[in-house]
């Protein structure tokens, strides 16, 4: 009998350490219902709010996290070198599983800031989203906006206040004074419309900021855009060859789309959200929004599925980047839906970040010298504190 062929070990990494870990769970039950598990082992892998992770086949489903007692059927894991996946009992380590591939749905910090990535580039995992580089500076939104400036990319008007000098300077809205009403004040480093605040006065202003504190250390306020119309677009891809979904306008009912237009709308996080898409655009508001998109990934050497936002002033037909996802809700497969099924949007990314891995791997990382032959040669026992002669 002709022996089966192994198949790939497929983790999907979801949850985390974030105010957006309950979104992340939903990003994650998407991936883990749309991979396809005739060809690949999936390992369902949550990080809980302390950080912790775990595996259990009960994470297939999402009633699961809402039910305290399935939480006993779980192992405790964590990962180690060559993507070895060990169970944790105690003190004691047991191999568990060596993963070959990760998808990553955790939104916020510690899952798109370039943390998770770095730690998966140690332990020689492949993963699907951008790399370290790319994910911190799109997970910064004063990076990305300094980043945009300089390749000629509109953004809004926009001043960023660090905590240090907000709590030392009372005057420090006079700084702001620049900025025209009505403002938006948002958490630099945080996704999914939390600690966001549309402000009309000063009075509003104030309150704003303290309530963005709350979140992070540093807080964007920038002038919000008149007669606003949300237009997204998704980008498939790699540093070989990228491609472009539609464009989708977003229909908002207040200033801007809050946590709640997006998620409280139906049961399919992000998709269930109110588009029309295609977006009914003029074709050089379109041009510009490909043009726009395709020059950000390129110059940030992105990757995956990364989903790009801009603001639309309807009047004068500027275009402004708004912010860039690294890991979208719903991975951004309502946008594609035009050419591919969500698993079918899953098989592309897999097939993206491999290629780039195969075409990093050709690159030299090695390098021989004989300098360390050198200096032992010429080194003298000079060591005042006799470090040598632990040795």
């Amino acid at each position: 009998m002709a022996n089966k062929t192994k198949k790939q070990v497929v983790a999907v990494i979801f949850g985390g350490k974030s105010v957006e870990h309950d979104i992340s769970i939903i990003t994650g039950e998407q991936v883990l219902c749309n991979l396809n598990i005739e060809k690949y082992e999936v390992l369902p892998i949550y990080i809980s709010k302390q950080n912790e992770w775990y595996f259990s086949k009960t994470f297939f489903d999402i009633n699961t996290f809402s039910e305290n007692e399935a939480f006993k059927q779980c192992k405790k894991v964590c990962l180690g070198q060559k993507g070895n996946l060990f169970v944790v009992k105690g003190k004691k380590q047991k191999l568990f599983k060596k993963i070959d591939f990760a998808f990553l749905a955790l939104h916020g910090n510690l899952g798109e800031n370039g943390s998770i990535q770095g730690l998966l580039e140690m332990c020689d995992v492949p993963y699907s989203s951008p790399n370290v580089f790319g994910s911190s500076v799109c997970m910064n939104k004063l990076f990305t906006k300094y980043v945009c400036k300089a390749l000629e990319i509109n953004v809004v008007n926009f001043k960023e206040i660090f905590e240090k000098d907000y709590i030392e300077n009372i005057n420090i809205i006079d700084d702001l004074k620049p900025l025209n009403f009505p403002i938006i004040v948002k958490p630099n480093n945080l996704g999914s419309s939390v600690g966001i605040s549309f402000c009309e006065n000063e009075s509003e202003l104030k309150n704003a900021i303290s309530f963005a504190f709350l979140f992070d250390k540093e807080v964007l306020v920038e002038e919000a855009v008149t007669n606003l119309r949300e237009l997204n677009i998704a980008i498939l891809g790699n540093n070989l060859s990228i491609e472009l979904s539609s464009i989708e306008e977003v229909k908002i009912e207040k200033d801007f789309l809050t946590f709640e237009n997006k998620y409280y709308g139906g049961t399919k996080g992000m998709e269930s959200q109110k588009r029309i898409c295609p977006a009914k655009i003029d074709e050089n508001t379109e041009n510009t929004i490909k043009e726009y998109g395709k020059k950000i990934f390129s110059s940030l050497g992105l990757k995956g599925c990364v989903r790009i936002d801009f603001l639309l002033d309807d009047k004068t037909k500027k275009v402004y980047l708004n912010e860039i996802n690294t890991i979208p809700g719903s991975m951004a497969n309502y946008l594609f839906k035009n050419k591919y099924s969500f698993s079918n949007l899953l098989e592309k990314l897999m097939n993206y970040a491999l290629k780039e891995r195969e075409f990093e791997q050709k690159k030299i990382v090695r390098f021989s010298s004989s300098v360390l032959e050198k200096f032992n040669a010429n080194a003298k026992s000079e060591n005042k504190f006799g470090a040598n002669k632990l040795f």
